[in-house]
């Protein structure tokens, strides 16, 4: 179900991951981080947040200590706006509770935190066709806001055909592709038949998605739960993510 846009594009970027596990938490709360270290009143977003108990720190939790931010009450409920306890897809979460996701909702959080920041880091739950109601998918809800994508994938084998799933997925729906990151998830070491095949990774999936591909970035333990491990990753970010491509 494509949702057309009912305003202005928003400025930020809208994080995703080709698959679950990547660590697009982790890179969604460096970049956010970068872009306030670079001078942006860049700011985090979690619209649907499953898994989580009232009360219970979240991934919105998580970015915000990273980035030592405390948003006021008004802001903080903009940030986070559907949250569910059951560990599962939106739509499914949502329904548990007895209750629907609703997107226009979504949507006006989104504008109403972009009128009073810079820019949106807005972090998408689960990868880019993951139903946040039985009719809507992440990707309708990303294009409707119109924000540049960024793939969180993994370094190695496999990556390819997810990476240029999604990005096609996206072109399709009129999404501006900004980047694809791959990540080291795991915590083993590459060897040399693994850096091949990560090096080979870069030069394809950029050739054939015709994508900018930053990475890989090299696995920091913790990251994405650990304040400190995040922040460590963030260093990494810094040294592939491009000061020019920040525009406002």
């Amino acid at each position: 179900m494509l949702l057309l846009p009912t305003g202005e594009r928003l400025k930020g970027y809208f994080v995703t991951g080709s698959d679950t596990g990547l660590g697009k938490t982790a890179v969604a709360a460096a970049l956010c981080l970068l872009l306030r270290r670079r001078g942006t009143d860049a700011v985090p977003v979690k619209p649907v947040q499953t898994g989580v108990a009232p009360g219970e720190p979240g991934d919105l939790e998580h970015c915000l200590e990273v980035i030592g931010l405390r948003p006021d009450a008004d802001d903080l409920a903009l940030m986070n706006p559907c949250r569910f306890r059951l560990p599962a897809s939106p739509h499914l979460a949502a329904e548990q509770e007895n209750t629907v996701v609703d997107i226009s909702l979504l949507e006006k959080c989104c504008r109403e935190l972009a009128a009073r920041h810079d820019m949106l880091i807005v972090e998408g739950a689960g990868g880019l066709l993951a139903p946040l109601t039985r009719e809507v998918t992440t990707l309708d809800f990303a294009a409707r806001l119109g924000l540049p994508l960024i793939i969180v994938a993994r370094a190695g084998l496999g990556t390819i055909n997810h990476s240029l799933l999604t990005v096609r997925a996206a072109r399709e729906a009129g999404m501006d592709v900004a980047c694809v990151v791959l990540n080291r998830s795991q915590s083993e070491p590459p060897g040399e038949d693994e850096k091949k095949i990560e090096a080979d990774n870069v030069r394809i999936i950029a050739k054939l998605g015709g994508v900018e591909v930053l990475g890989p970035l090299p696995h920091v333990p913790g990251a994405g739960e650990d304040v400190a491990a995040t922040r460590k990753l963030a260093a990494q970010l810094a040294n592939i993510f491009p000061a020019d491509s920040i525009t406002l």
